[in-house]
């Protein structure tokens, strides 16, 4: 009898539908459940059945997948969204499948849950306040000294994430948060506020890959963000480069981080930032791969392919992670210079040409779009990833590239007129 992987939903850009490739060309038969097939540019042009029914239930998922699949086998479980991570833990506890358990992945959700876990184990992270209710602002501001980054507990790609310089801002942004009730994808929000102190220093992610309860680093990526209160990430370089020790510590912490939310199975991406005085601080702990293409970064530097060893530990197979770091890579996210109506990127031949080093420029908003000054990963254009032998060389020519790239964004009054 055929084996089944069911993919639950998946992230709109990057990786996303690709997991649906690769799990067939792995030999399995993967079916992809969606509330809203039109989501996802491209889902008609895979070889893959599509079943719609409520991802935002699991009631809903269990019975699509009793009436599309009565009599086959389901082998495993997994995703590629941040929304539907719970979901698939839940339903992988439901039927026996392999995966973490719903409780650890609900701490790596809910943000603040995270918090209060790595302070029970005395983890170095922000100091923090939970926000509910007005009260609970009162007090955090009382406690945590602006500026200070106020935020929502469970949403994801650095959406509503906003450095405050006053107390009025860090209102006027919190009661903005409580008030949304659903995220995009329809899902009810926790209504939380995760207020958190403001650490000055570089950013960096931790991707770590988990199996039988042992876990290895894969590797450091260095991230860019754009400039306050917003924090875009618009450049990813892989592997970072920093002194052994900081790199063993950086390791170590998040290993530790790891352990104390419960993670034992699967990929992570840990967010943290350098202190001034060397320390790691962890930001975000994410219960599953990377996302802004840093798995391709990854397989474009080791040929180490994250994705296909995610659908093997789905699975229950052993992953095969034996890491050999061959360059470097990195990618820069295109970004609207200006709101306005997206007409394309226009690339100059210098960058198409062999030496540039250039793997792959794409657009991932549709030509079109209204588009706005960067405020999360939700605003990103585009990207361009090249390679290099050095760190040093591939932060050159992401920078080179901008020069040789147009972002065009016409003026919002010419959106109903004729080119």
């Amino acid at each position: 009898m055929q084996q089944h992987l069911l993919v639950l939903e998946s992230n709109t850009t990057g990786t996303g539908l690709l997991l649906l490739e690769k799990a067939r060309d792995l030999g399995y038969a993967p079916f992809f459940l969606t509330n809203n097939p039109r989501r996802y540019r491209g889902l008609e042009s895979i070889d893959c059945p599509v079943v719609t029914g409520d991802t935002n239930s699991i009631v809903g998922i269990q019975e699509a997948i009793a009436r599309y699949l009565p009599q086959r086998n389901i082998r495993g479980i997994t995703t590629t969204s941040e929304f539907y991570l719970e979901m698939v833990a839940q339903l992988a506890a439901i039927y026996n499948l392999p995966g973490n358990s719903p409780e650890a992945v609900a701490i790596c959700r809910n943000k603040a849950r995270t918090r209060e876990v790595l302070a029970a184990a005395q983890i170095h992270q922000p100091r923090f306040a939970i926000v509910r209710t007005e009260d609970d602002l009162d007090t955090a501001l009382r406690h945590i000294t602006l500026p200070f980054i106020v935020k929502p507990a469970d949403d994801t790609g650095s959406n509503q994430v906003v450095l405050c310089h006053t107390a009025q801002q860090a209102r006027q942004h919190t009661h903005c948060i409580l008030g949304q009730n659903t995220n995009v994808r329809g899902q009810h929000t926790l209504c939380t506020v995760l207020i958190e102190e403001y650490l000055d220093g570089p950013e960096f992610s931790v991707e770590m890959f988990t199996w039988r309860g042992e876990t290895i680093c894969i590797g450091i990526t260095r991230k860019g963000v754009t400039g306050k209160p917003y924090f875009v990430e618009h450049q990813h370089i892989f592997p970072a480069t920093l002194a052994p020790h900081i790199a063993s510590s950086m390791q170590e912490s998040v290993r530790l981080a790891l352990e104390a939310v419960g993670i034992t199975s699967g990929p992570t991406h840990t967010e943290v930032k350098l202190t001034p005085d060397g320390q790691t601080a962890i930001i975000e702990i994410n219960a599953r791969l990377a996302g802004g293409m840093i798995p391709e970064l990854i397989r474009h530097t080791t040929e180490l392919d994250l994705l296909e060893e995610q659908l093997h530990v789905a699975v229950g197979e052993v992953p095969h992670l034996a890491l050999q770091y061959h360059n470097y890579a990195g990618i820069q996210f295109l970004l609207a210079p200006a709101p306005g109506i997206f007409k394309g990127v226009r690339a100059s031949e210098t960058i198409r040409e062999p030496r540039s080093g250039i793997c792959e420029i794409a657009t991932t908003m549709p030509i079109g779009s209204r588009v706005s000054l960067p405020r999360s990963a939700y605003d990103r254009l585009g990207y361009i990833i090249c390679t290099a032998p050095t760190y040093e060389e591939v932060e050159q020519r992401l920078h080179n590239m901008l020069a040789h790239v147009e972002i065009v964004v016409a003026p919002p009054e010419e959106e109903n007129s004729h080119d």
